[in-house]
């Protein structure tokens, strides 16, 4: 009969025994006899109640059930080392200066912050909301600790969280995609989407004018709801009131979603920070991917 609970120590001499493929190495790692590893890897197989190493050769390897196993006693040891990870790091004090694009500001930015407040109460945060542009030239000036970036291509010292799909976004009503010229809603240059969507509309020969230009997201999203012409942007954040537009305009490509930090050996919080970051802004592109944010016309 299986045991309801699993011993870590034992998972965590099996994983290494499985990884090394030594009972001997594994004995070095965790400062034990051979014979001592031996011991806990059978009174893993009496928890198991199934055999986890056979004999092969002078060595051993993973039985099916050994297989199996090992995929779970990594997860198990993961979540122990995130969770041990996270209680130890209640001390951390200082300050954490957070840039963010507006997309994420007003869809994530609530989650991270109560997420990082729970655990880590003593850091002070400082957030600044701006254009991509201004939040690099803040982080290469050493003003910012972290920031959110969309980018076409991946830069060697980035954090890659996940990619989106560039939307053609409008209005309630999808007619205004019928209109020629199409009417625009445009950021000022320079500007990742702005350039995307002219290449694209260029491209098929499709006629545009510019019906407006803002310098923020909640003036393009405003303009966008009063009907005024439609924009590029991904799903992220987009507000009620706004569409995915998704037919009689061209194709999109696929735009990275990425987190750049100031430092490369950033301080205990800013680490922190970013690992929230990431882990929310991956469960929202999820949820896009998933369908389970995106209104279409």
């Amino acid at each position: 009969m299986i045991h309801a609970l699993l011993d870590l120590e034992l998972l965590r001499t099996f994983v290494l025994a499985a990884e090394l493929d030594s009972f001997a190495k594994a004995a070095e790692q965790v400062n034990r006899s051979q014979s001592a590893v031996s011991l806990q890897i059978q009174r893993l197989e009496e928890m198991t109640g199934q055999p986890l190493f056979v004999k092969q050769g002078r060595g051993r390897r993973l039985t099916a059930a050994g297989e199996m196993l090992l995929g779970y006693a990594r997860q198990l040891l993961d979540i122990n080392h995130k969770a041990v990870t996270a209680l130890t790091a209640t001390h951390i004090a200082g300050k954490v200066k957070l840039g963010l694009l507006a997309d994420f500001a007003d869809s994530g930015l609530p989650t991270v912050l109560a997420r990082f407040a729970a655990i880590h109460p003593q850091v002070e945060i400082t957030i600044v909301i701006d254009r991509q542009g201004v939040l690099q030239q803040q982080l290469q000036a050493g003003k910012l600790d972290v920031i959110t970036v969309f980018s076409s291509d991946l830069p060697a010292a980035a954090i890659p969280i996940g990619q989106l799909p560039m939307r053609w976004i409008g209005g309630e009503t999808p007619a205004i995609a019928q209109q020629s010229p199409l009417p625009l809603l445009l950021f000022e240059a320079p500007c990742l989407f702005r350039t995307t969507g002219l290449a694209a509309l260029d491209k098929v020969s499709h006629a545009w004018r510019p019906a407006l230009t803002s310098a923020n997201i909640t003036g393009m999203w405003a303009a966008a709801k009063a009907g005024l012409g439609i924009t590029v942007r991904t799903a992220l954040g987009l507000p009620d009131g706004c569409k995915i537009i998704s037919t009689g305009l061209p194709p999109l490509p696929e735009v990275h979603v990425l987190l750049q930090t100031q430092a490369a050996a950033p301080a205990p919080a800013v680490q922190r920070l970013t690992h929230i970051l990431e882990e929310t802004i991956a469960e929202q592109i999820k949820n896009i991917k998933g369908g389970k944010i995106t209104r279409r016309v």
